[in-house]
């Protein structure tokens, strides 16, 4: 008999029985549905965790070792030159300082919501000595939107993020005024001349938002910080005696972040290049200690944990196939049991058993791919109604977006054509073993 006629028997009879085809495909659905679902997030967040860690696993940043906050850290001027004379300076590709000013001067805790946390959202403002060096390392600047412009230094001028811009357009616009709160009684206020475009908007570095950063020259830092640090009145010092700082010991002029971009690309040679640095840097500097903020921990950190993850998806896959497998077996043991007699007539006229349980197989493979092509696209569905839901929470939601890959789709119909298979094994089995003269008389 040629196997041709077979499968197509196969074919016609795979949907012969609703009921149980029904119940067999339901169960391929659920699992094919859960699979594809929890395999789209996860290809989404090693995406956007390998853009973020692979664009910047070789910076760095450089701050004093135990200030409490980073704004309290007081690194030396010229701090940047020493770092160019560094003997591997042939490995950094770009070096820029920063003053950050402390994170309470938030004029716009009302209207800016809270984060996934339930916080308040922050601004954290910048101030930038050398634009080109900082645009080097970080990408927030590169690109710019339509009547945007680059602050011009001694200006009291600023940069916004796109996202504080779209969610407060209103407020924030160009022209418009940025106010940074210096005390209860005073505020610093500053021009919108930028926002950064749409693709790179906000702390766009950062796994889950928790502030807006603001972008200005480092001569705004310098004011601010010099109405902070003013001794005439403890209004002025709000911002670092609840925490024990003396602002005695803080100057304005220094920097207290210098970023360093290098050319490494692998984690462990950036952390050992980090090492070598601050070493350097203590010997240059004998009265201070430095420590380092580095992506490339937390990408040592992310590949750990997305081996981790790998491993659930390979348990949740199993789990899969298992449950699946066994609504069908199910499935096609009912069935088989009430089609005994039509086996027992096709053997009588000249089907083998391979014969019969191929056609079993077959059988449990197109429920099994019928299942997967629902499972697939109420997934798409499922996926749509999570993203949606998720992405309406606060601070923007989820900071990746399902990616269903055609990886994804085709593990799907090997999954589906694996649960056939084994499904349809036993039941088949069974189906090939009947005697036809026991089950035509009766016994």
């Amino acid at each position: 008999m040629k196997i041709g006629k077979v499968t197509v028997f196969a074919f016609k009879n795979a949907f012969r029985r609703k009921i149980v085809a029904i119940l067999a495909i339901t169960g391929i659905t659920i699992a094919i549905t859960m699979q594809v679902t929890i395999n789209a997030f996860t290809t989404g967040m090693d995406e956007t965790f390998n853009d973020i860690f692979g664009e910047l696993v070789g910076t760095f940043q450089l701050q004093e070792k135990d200030t409490p906050f980073t704004y309290a850290s007081q690194l030396p001027a010229n701090i940047t030159e020493t770092i160019q004379n560094f003997e591997n300076k042939s490995e950094i590709a770009s070096v820029a300082t920063e003053q950050i000013l402390p994170a309470t001067v938030n004029n716009y805790t009302d209207i800016l919501g809270t984060t996934v946390f339930g916080s308040p959202m922050g601004i954290n403002v910048r101030g930038i000595e050398d634009l080109d060096e900082f645009t080097e390392i970080y990408s927030e600047l590169e690109e710019l939107t339509e009547e945007s412009s680059y602050f011009e230094y001694n200006q009291d001028e600023c940069i916004i993020p796109y996202a504080l811009y779209e969610n407060n357009s209103e407020v924030f616009e160009i022209g418009k005024t940025f106010s940074i709160m210096i005390n209860s009684t005073h505020s610093y206020n500053l021009e919108i001349v930028g926002i950064t475009s749409a693709d790179v908007g906000g702390i766009q570095q950062s796994i889950m938002v928790t502030g807006y950063d603001i972008y200005v020259p480092i001569n705004v830092t310098n004011n601010v910080l010099f109405e902070l640090l003013r001794n005439d009145t403890m209004n002025h010092m709000f911002h670092y005696t609840p925490f024990g700082l003396d602002p005695n010991l803080f100057g304005i002029d220094n920097p207290n972040v210098v970023a360093v971009r290098t050319s490494i690309d692998n984690s462990e040679d950036v952390n050992q290049f980090i090492d070598e640095l601050i070493a350097y840097l203590e010997i240059q500097y004998p009265d201070m200690k430095f420590s380092a903020l580095s992506l490339a921990s937390a990408l040592e950190t992310m590949d750990d944990l997305m081996a981790t993850q790998d491993i659930v998806i390979s348990v949740v896959t199993i789990i899969v196939i298992i449950s699946g497998s066994m609504g069908v077996i199910i499935a096609q043991l009912v069935g088989v049991e009430g089609r005994s007699k039509e086996f027992a007539i096709l053997k009588a006229t000249g089907w083998k058993e391979g014969h019969i349980l191929y056609s079993v197989i077959i059988e449990s493979i197109t429920l099994g791919v019928a299942g997967s092509l629902v499972g697939i696209v109420l997934s798409f569905i499922s996926i749509k109604g999570l993203e949606r839901l998720m992405s309406s929470s606060a601070a923007g939601g989820m900071p990746f977006s399902a990616v269903i890959t055609p990886a994804i789709f085709f593990t799907a119909i090997a999954i589906a054509v694996g649960i056939g298979i084994l499904g349809g094994l036993y039941p088949g089995i069974r189906a090939s073993s009947v005697k036809p003269m026991e089950v035509l008389q009766g016994s």
